[in-house]
């Protein structure tokens, strides 16, 4: 049975392109098109649509007002908003609820990689214990507005070192954290980063849209105390898996952007244990004990405490911050990615291989089983010979930077 897909936009020639390029996918979707919000809803009334993909930028009802109409009355269909980079923050305060988000212009590549994505994720992330077990917690970080920032200097024509040092002092905390990894990073050198400019030098302008997002989060979790529970090791691991996932598909030459998603994805990968800690320290605890008397992995556990894994409660924050599907993909099933819709070759692979991989190089911050590598979707991708060029390669990355 086709799928539907409503494209919502003011501007008729993007509504006749859009439908254009939908016409080589009509035995999956079938394309409709709506001038505006009210004429959306109108078409919503008389049929259901899987899709409903809204330009932000509209007279009337702008795309914000209609995907929060649509998610009240029609709650099974997946959202998209089209936009600018300026308009992502707005978006990420302004809903509530999981959605998309691609940016203007786009292409049939991008628009076919979301919707593969969409069902199986949408579903897992609308799974009732998930939700219910974030609507337990104590606070959800706020979207790091640096971010976007940050994001604005790289996206546009000839990015500058000196603006982005600029943007990154005004945030203390990612200062320090910035300084940290770029002296770390430095080795033997003589010359260490004394301030943000030389910290951008020494890391790369990719790894600064990584730290931007998880220097935040660290921040909002820095009161965590659980005596089973190191922030720092958290910290060391979640940096280290970063690493270890672009350098995987730096090696693979695969896309720079697939890299530097698999470098975003591998630092926010276990921030739903920092939010779990934070939020309910007691089942937490609970959870890590179980972990060790039944040598469950540290996912197993929770699942049987709370009913949802560290996984999907980051998966969920992500998606609500709106950040690339690809990303919120890898989060989410970076312990089991043959529960993702599609096998393929990306930042999900990368990270899940990267957290196997950093874990087996540092064996003793584990208080719970090593997490083990999904052999069956290695083996679907063909990439399982692979494995110890890629544990070599990660060796070499890391060996400059011990400490975090």
């Amino acid at each position: 049975m086709k799928k539907r897909i409503l494209f919502v936009e003011d501007n008729a020639l993007l509504r006749q392109m859009y439908l254009m390029m939908m016409e080589g996918e009509t035995d999956v979707w079938e394309a409709v098109s709506a001038a505006d919000a009210r004429e959306a809803l109108r078409l919503m009334e008389h049929s259901p649509f899987e899709v409903v993909v809204s330009d932000m930028r509209m007279p009337g009802m702008d795309g914000i007002e209609l995907m929060g109409a649509v998610r009240q009355l029609y709650p099974r269909s997946s959202r998209i908003i089209l936009s600018g980079l300026s308009d992502q923050a707005e978006i990420a305060r302004s809903l509530d609820s999981t959605h998309q988000f691609l940016a203007k212009p786009f292409d049939l590549k991008a628009l076919k990689a979301t919707l593969s994505r969409l069902g199986r994720l949408d579903e897992y992330l609308k799974d009732t214990k998930l939700q219910a077990l974030v609507g337990q917690m104590r606070v959800l970080p706020s979207f790091p507005l640096v971010y976007h920032e940050i994001m604005k200097e790289l996206g546009g024509e000839d990015p500058s070192i000196e603006r982005l040092a600029q943007i990154i002092a005004e945030d203390p905390s990612m200062t320090a954290k910035l300084l940290q990894i770029a002296n770390s990073a430095a080795g033997g050198r003589a010359s260490k980063a004394a301030n943000p400019f030389d910290a951008v030098q020494f890391v790369g302008l990719s790894a600064v849209r990584s730290l931007a997002l998880s220097a935040h989060i660290f921040r909002s979790f820095e009161q965590v105390k659980l005596s089973e529970f190191s922030l720092s090791n958290l910290w060391d691991h979640t940096v280290r898996s970063g690493i270890i996932a672009s350098t995987i598909l730096q090696v693979e030459r695969a896309d720079p952007a697939d890299a530097e998603e698999a470098h975003i994805a591998g630092m926010l990968h276990d921030l739903g244990k920092l939010m779990l800690a934070d939020s309910m320290p007691e089942r937490f605890h609970q959870a890590l004990a179980l972990a060790n008397e039944r040598n469950l992995s540290s996912e197993q556990a929770e699942l049987e405490v709370f009913g949802a894994n560290h996984a999907g409660v980051a998966a969920y924050l992500l998606s609500l911050w709106g950040l690339p599907v690809t990303i919120v993909e890898a989060v989410a099933f970076h312990h089991t990615p043959s529960s993702s819709e599609k096998i393929a070759f990306g930042p999900l692979m990368a990270v899940h291989v990267a957290n196997v991989l950093e874990h087996e190089l540092s064996p003793d911050k584990l208080p719970y089983p090593a997490p083990a590598l999904d052999e069956s979707y290695l083996a679907a991708l063909g990439v399982q010979d692979r494995i110890d060029g890629w544990r070599a390669a990660a060796v070499k990355e890391l060996a400059s930077e011990p400490d975090y």
